[in-house]
């Protein structure tokens, strides 16, 4: 093996992927799988979980499915627990999970700004949180948030996933400076415009793509494969003297 392949090899790495059954999640964690970690998707719907494990695992890597509700403490520990009993200790892990719902703020019900606070950013919190206590005990591991270029622009009809994601890069920060002294490293991303299954219904509209190229100065829709790139870095011996750090990955959009 060269330098090049071992600043990225994660063989003998046990990752933990929320929301991995689809999208941005699924995507990443088939790159942790080829780079040799095992994988563990943690996913509200179990039948959904079992068949990405099962599609991941055709690669030749070792993937699993372990059900749960992320705004769940009680679950998240079991979980956890039920993971690491399974693969071992922790060594990455990956917060994908989200929901939204497009309103504006006006028109926004109070149980659907709790709901997607409950998901978004407690589940965030809970899972790097028990995830963070094997990682801390042990004095390695790196987390990878998902947030999005909305934690630093602004747009309408997204106040409450706004709020979230720019929350989650901000606890992003505040565990960095907690977990440094006990090499937990704790950064997260920030997508743009991604083609996924449950943002299809966008792209099916010619005047929203037609904003998309208005905005992004690449010009063009991003794919969850464009994300997975700093993903790795961040997960891996590359990324080891990165923490605290939201990377926006969005086509240029955040700068124009």
């Amino acid at each position: 093996m060269n330098v090049w392949d071992d600043l990225f090899d994660l063989r003998g790495k046990r990752a933990i992927v929320t929301g991995g059954s689809s999208g941005i999640g699924f995507a990443i964690a088939h790159a942790l799988i080829r780079a040799g970690a095992t994988v563990a998707i943690v996913n509200r719907d179990t039948e959904a979980g079992r068949r990405a494990a099962a599609e991941l695992s055709l690669s030749g890597g070792a993937a699993s499915s372990f059900p749960a509700d992320v705004s769940r403490e009680d679950q998240v520990q079991a979980v956890v627990e039920a993971i690491e009993e399974a693969h071992g200790p922790t060594d990455i892990l990956v917060n994908s999970h989200g929901i939204n719902v497009r309103k504006p703020a006006l028109e926004l019900k109070l149980w659907e700004w709790q709901q997607i606070m409950a998901i978004n950013l407690t589940g965030a919190f809970l899972m790097c949180q028990e995830g963070g206590r094997c990682m801390v005990r042990r004095r390695s591991g790196s987390i990878v948030n998902v947030s999005s270029v909305v934690s630093l622009v602004g747009r309408k009809g997204l106040s409450a996933y706004s709020a979230t994601k720019g929350g989650l890069s901000q606890l992003t920060r505040t565990l960095a400076l907690e977990w440094a002294p006990y090499n937990v490293r704790v950064n997260a991303i920030g997508p743009g415009f991604i083609r996924t299954p449950l943002t299809r219904p966008l792209f099916e509209n010619p005047g929203f793509l037609e904003e998309v190229e208005r905005l992004v100065p690449l010009k063009r829709v991003g794919l969850p494969e464009d994300l997975v790139g700093v993903v790795m870095i961040l997960c891996s011996r590359a990324g080891s003297y990165i923490t605290g750090q939201t990377i926006y990955i969005d086509g240029g959009w955040s700068i124009s």
